[in-house]
């Protein structure tokens, strides 16, 4: 049975698109990935699953000209539209990209490659390479299997169908025929600075943020000794940024 699902009832926990909570989301997007887009306003750029359009926002608010979203939920197809976000509904990513040779410069993924079938990741992967140009960049976010809440963030989606480690990341990346392929920690908690700081509620929260994950790193060297256990990332996405081979 293929039955459409309504992926509302999901997003809907977390999202909205009052004004606060999308400027919310715009500033958190900046963060997370301004350090890795080129300098170049005029370059393409695709968001591959653009959600509500959130990313989008940002990279446009950022002096980015030429932007645009693919999406297969028409709930969130809407919310992108009614926004004035360049957005295109799709049936299938991966035979719409197919379409697509060499015709971007930087591609977002963010959250979507969890939610693609194990036997079809690949292809997808390699899809989004091959729809890059040469010298291209890929930016995107999975759930971390490092992470201490890596059950709940696998499982907290029912559409989610993997989780990864910077390793297989990496692999899947790899196979897929990218290079240059980099692998971060993206944090959802930032430091709440010194005015944070003043606050009762904030100051506990980012103790308990640090001793937790300072017990976490402490369990991995435990486990898997200095060397390894030293660098394994284990914020709850990993980033991971990587370029298609520029023509020789």
């Amino acid at each position: 049975m293929n039955q459409k699902l309504d992926y509302s009832r999901h997003y809907l926990k977390w999202h909205s698109d009052t004004p606060q909570h999308t400027q919310s989301m715009k500033s958190f997007y900046q963060s997370m990935f301004s350090r890795f887009l080129p300098a170049d306003r005029n370059l393409s750029i695709l968001d591959i699953g653009c959600g509500m359009g959130f990313a989008l926002l940002a990279l446009q608010d950022m002096g980015y000209l030429d932007v645009k979203g693919i999406e297969i939920d028409d709930a969130q197809v809407k919310s992108c539209l009614e926004k004035g976000i360049k957005v295109i509904k799709v049936a299938n990513s991966i035979e719409y990209l197919a379409k697509k040779n060499n015709s971007y410069e930087l591609i977002l993924c963010l959250d979507v490659i969890e939610h693609i079938p194990h036997e079809k990741q690949l292809e997808f992967v390699k899809a989004i390479q091959t729809s890059l140009k040469p010298g291209g960049k890929l930016i995107c976010t999975v759930p971390n299997a490092n992470s201490g809440l890596a059950s709940r963030w696998r499982y907290i989606d029912w559409t989610h169908h993997i989780s990864f480690t910077e390793h297989s990341l990496d692999f899947l990346l790899f196979n897929a025929g990218f290079e240059k392929i980099e692998i971060y920690e993206t944090e959802f908690f930032k430091n709440p600075g010194l005015k944070g700081l003043i606050k009762v509620k904030p100051f506990l929260h980012w103790l308990l943020f640090l001793l937790v994950r300072s017990l976490r790193r402490l369990e991995m060297i435990a486990e898997l000794g200095w060397e390894q256990g030293k660098n394994i990332p284990l914020s709850l996405n990993l980033l991971a940024t990587a370029e298609k081979q520029k023509t020789l």
